[in-house]
Order: structure tokens, then C-alpha cells, then sequence
């Protein structure tokens, strides 16, 4: 961050001393910016390059909020000189000779000054004092102007957040983005990344893809993309008819943008593939069914369950409580649902693991393997193709992972071989 008095532009007999603030266009030094006062005005100032006598700016206070559309390129660089049909600009004159400054009010509308037509708008947003604590704007526009209600704007942020970060995840980048503010009478959300330069060196290239729909569709067809995020996404902007963008907040490029129309033009491509879409989270790591079965007596007759009661480590509890959930045998991890007390009151090994093996069968998991291997049960699979199968479709594992998570494939298929 520069010295205060590095950052001072001028001082003003009307609105005392100026200091650079964001500037939008730059040649050997600030042409067009916004600077502050000492009490956190904004103002806007204009360059007007010097004639045979005078250096001459045009200087207007300017709101939050119109600096804000200013930024968001909803209002041009006219209409930040020009704010009204009857306002005035302060322009201030300063003597090439002799450094003496001059400053009068003049009409907006009776400048008698070259000015830029109403379709210029700003190109670059840089931060010259260091204050902004926001590095990208994430925007929402309902495509008939009306009023977004707040509960959908907040799901869709997050949601757009998410699909963002999660994206970025497969390409080893780690980026997440922290909410700084939104801006008042805006659908827009401030936002810092955490690893600003990254995303931008690397990020932004691949996030742009997302925009371009046989870009994205390659991203999905290679696992890029976690399509339960995206399809929770799509339904946000298409149900509520939204676009949402990614702005960088210093170049003003816009990364990646959806709109309710493009989405509406990829749903069905999306929802193709979550039919056999397989991720991580889908995939068992409890290897052993006696164990299993042991986790389902301790939730039934505690509620809970610890490592010491289930002769685990620590972080193998979670293991069992997932598999048990994604087979439908609990609620919510602590209470058992029918088809858990079926499992857990079953009278042989025998009917638990047949049991176990059709609620197996019926998870993403099971069924995709089943129609992966053209087999209509998973005891016709053969066991020994679960790691080429994870590995070839399971979303966010890597190889060596696949391999670990294939362990508990092969022990539940060998399991039940053995009771069939």
C-alpha cells in the first residue's frame, strides 16, 4: 500500500485534498479514477490533458452506488461526468507556468470539452490505494429485471461458489471465495479469493470453458465436473430465470457467465449423464459386514457410536456410518430405518449379507458397476474388475485411491459369493 502522500492528487480549495482510490484508465499516471476525501467521499475525475496554458480535470462527487454501476459497466464514463440534466462539475484548471489553480463550476451539459459518447464504459478497475478488500464480484440478473428475492440470491452465490471451487479442484487448483459484502440496490456479491494470482494465471482459462457448451460438455464427459453441483446450480437459474457472472474486479473481464437460456440448452445432457454418474462419495470403504452389522447394533442400542465399541480407529467410524446411510440402513446416522432393523434382527449370516447385497445392488455404486460388467446381479460381476472400474468411472479418486476403495468392492462381491 502506498503512502498517503503518494496517493494525493490535488488539493481542492472546494473539496480539499483528493486521493487516488480505483483508477480505470492510466497513461504515465491516473487519467480517469475515483479518488477519496479525508472523510471517505468518493469522487469521480476526469482528464481533459492540458491546453497551451492549463492542466485541466473535471472533478464530481459521485455516490456509492453509481460508482458501483460505473464498475459494473452498467452506467458509461458519460454518465458519471453528466449524473443529471441540471448538475454542475466542478473543473479545476492548474497553470503550467506557474502552478497556480483555478477551479469553477460549470453545467454538465454546457462543457465545452470533448467528451466521451455514451457507449464508453471503463476497461480496467485497479485498486490504487490498497483498501479494496474484494478481489471478484459474483452478479445476478433476472432476465426481466424483477426483483430476485434474497433466500434465492444467497442459494445461488453459494451454489455458483461451490461449482466454481469444485471445478478448480480438478485441476489441482485451490481456490475459494470469501463473501466481503453485497452492494446495495444490486444483485451483486463482493468477493476475495484466496488465491487471487493462481486463478488468474491458471483459473480463469479453464473456467471460461464452463461458458462454451461443447466446452463444458467435454469437461463433462471427461469427470471434470461434480454433476450434482451443477445440476443443483442449473435448477437454481433455471427455475428463477437468472444469469450469474464471475467478474474479475481489476481487468472488469467477465470469466465465466450462465444464463437461464444456456442452461436450459445443456439440462438434458446433464441429466443423461447423472444416470451413470459415479463420485467418490458414492463409493463404500467399509470393508468388513460383520462390522458393518456391529455398527448397526450400537446405533440401534445407543444411538451412537465410538471407535472403542466399534474395535476401529477413529477415522473408520465415519466409513461404516456413510455405508450404512447410502445403503438405506439408517436415518440421518442414528436411528436404524426398516430395512436396517431387518438387516441387524436377520437370524443367519447368510440372510444379513443377502440383505445387504440387494440394497447394495440398488445403490449408484452397485447398479453402475452391474451395468458396466453387462450382469443383471452383483454376484455375477467379477470382483477382480472393481479397481479398473473405479478408476475409469468414479469422479474425484485418483488411481492409487481407486485401488484402496476397490478393496471393499472385492471383500463385499467375495462375501456375497460365499452366501449365495
Amino acid at each position: 500500500m502506498s503512502k498517503k502522500s503518494e496517493l494525493l492528487f490535488i488539493k481542492s480549495k472546494v473539496f480539499g485534498p483528493l486521493y487516488y482510490h480505483n483508477v480505470y484508465s492510466f497513461y504515465d499516471e491516473p487519467l480517469i479514477f475515483n479518488a477519496l476525501n479525508e472523510f471517505g467521499q468518493l469522487f469521480f475525475c476526469y482528464a481533459l490533458g492540458c491546453d497551451e496554458k492549463d492542466d485541466r480535470w473535471i472533478v464530481v462527487p459521485i455516490s456509492e452506488q453509481n460508482a458501483n454501476k460505473l464498475e459494473q459497466k452498467d452506467m458509461p464514463i458519460l454518465s458519471a461526468i453528466k449524473q443529471s440534466a441540471n448538475s454542475s462539475v466542478l473543473v479545476i484548471k492548474t497553470s503550467l507556468e506557474s502552478g497556480k489553480q483555478d477551479e469553477e463550476y460549470v453545467a454538465a451539459k454546457k462543457l465545452p470539452y470533448r467528451l466521451p459518447t455514451d457507449k464508453v464504459f471503463i476497461r480496467e478497475n485497479v485498486n490504487y490505494d490498497g483498501k479494496r478488500a474484494h478481489t471478484h464480484r459474483i452478479r445476478i440478473a433476472k432476465n426481466n429485471n424483477a426483483q430476485i428475492v434474497s433466500g434465492i440470491l444467497n442459494k445461488a452465490s453459494e451454489a455458483f461458489g461451490e461449482f466454481c471451487q469444485g471445478y478448480l479442484k480438478k485441476f489441482d487448483l485451490s481456490t475459494k471465495f470469501f463473501p466481503q459484502d453485497a452492494i446495495t440496490g444490486s444483485f451483486v456479491y463482493r468477493v476475495k479469493a484466496d488465491n487471487a494470482k493462481q486463478l488468474k494465471l491458471e483459473g480463469y482459462e479453464i473456467l471460461s470453458k464452463i461458458s462454451v457448451k461443447d466446452d463444458f460438455l467435454a469437461a463433462l464427459d471427461e469427470r471434470e465436473v461434480d454433476l450434482r453441483t451443477v445440476r443443483k446450480l442449473f435448477d437454481l437459474l433455471l427455475s428463477n430465470d437468472l444469469k450469474i457472472q464471475l467478474i474479475d474486479e481489476e481487468s472488469t473481464e467477465t470469466i465465466i457467465e450462465l444464463s437461464a437460456e444456456y442452461v436450459e440448452d445443456l439440462i438434458k445432457e446433464v441429466d443423461e449423464r447423472l444416470g451413470s454418474y459415479l463420485d467418490s462419495s458414492m463409493v463404500p470403504q467399509a470393508d468388513n459386514l460383520d462390522t458393518l452389522r456391529r455398527y448397526l447394533m450400537l446405533i440401534e442400542k445407543y444411538g451412537y457410536v465410538t471407535a472403542t465399541a466399534l474395535k476401529v480407529v477413529d477415522r473408520q467410524v465415519s466409513y461404516y456410518r456413510d455405508a450404512c446411510r447410502s445403503l438405506s440402513l439408517t436415518h440421518n446416522y442414528s436411528k436404524l430405518t426398516p430395512v436396517g432393523t431387518a438387516a441387524l434382527t436377520s437370524e443367519t449370516d447368510a440372510e444379513f449379507v443377502k440383505i445387504i447385497q440387494r440394497q447394495f445392488e440398488e445403490t449408484e455404486c452397485g447398479h453402475i458397476w452391474m451395468i458396466n460388467q453387462g450382469v443383471d446381479s452383483i454376484i455375477k460381476i467379477d470382483e477382480n474388475s472393481a479397481a479398473e472400474f473405479l478408476i475409469e468411472n468414479c469422479n474425484g479418486l485418483s488411481d492409487n485411491t481407486s485401488r484402496r476403495r476397490a478393496q471393499t468392492l472385492k471383500s463385499w462381491v467375495k462375501k456375497f459369493k460365499l452366501h449365495s
